[in-house]
């Protein structure tokens, strides 16, 4: 499983008989350094800190950003297409299995014609938030 931003769509016309009716999504993996630089991990961090009293740590995070931040030259290319189970939409944080898993999923939705959906990854959560611990805090 991974945890990944839901960047955009993919559209098929023909596809196997148990994929249809769900959307088909392209996913970007979010790598630890977005992570921890999401905006949402560094409003519950600067929260956290000025609970503990540490203000000047607060003040050496970097400003929140409502886009994530550039991605390495070498990982702009990531996506993986999934099957949505879960009505999530671009712009949505996600968690994706893979493999069995995500086959697992796909059949536990009402019974096809089909007896194994061929999928190799699908969204199995929509994420409300994340909340990352740092080393010496």
């Amino acid at each position: 499983m991974f945890v990944g931003k839901v960047v955009g769509t993919v559209w098929s016309s023909v596809k196997w008989p148990g994929m249809t009716g769900h959307k088909l999504l392209l996913v970007r993996p979010y790598h630890l350094a977005d992570l921890l630089l999401h905006p949402q991990a560094q409003a519950q961090a600067t929260q956290a800190q000025a609970t503990t009293g540490a203000a000047a740590q607060a003040a050496s995070l970097p400003a929140k950003s409502p886009a994530l931040p550039p991605a390495p030259a070498a990982i702009q290319s990531e996506a993986v297409v999934c099957i949505d189970l879960l009505d999530a939409g671009v712009g949505d944080d996600v968690i994706v299995a893979f493999g069995h898993a995500a086959r697992v999923a796909a059949e536990s939705k009402p019974p096809t014609s089909a007896p194994i959906t061929p999928i190799d990854a699908a969204v199995v959560a929509v994420v409300d938030g994340i909340h990352i611990v740092r080393p010496g805090t």
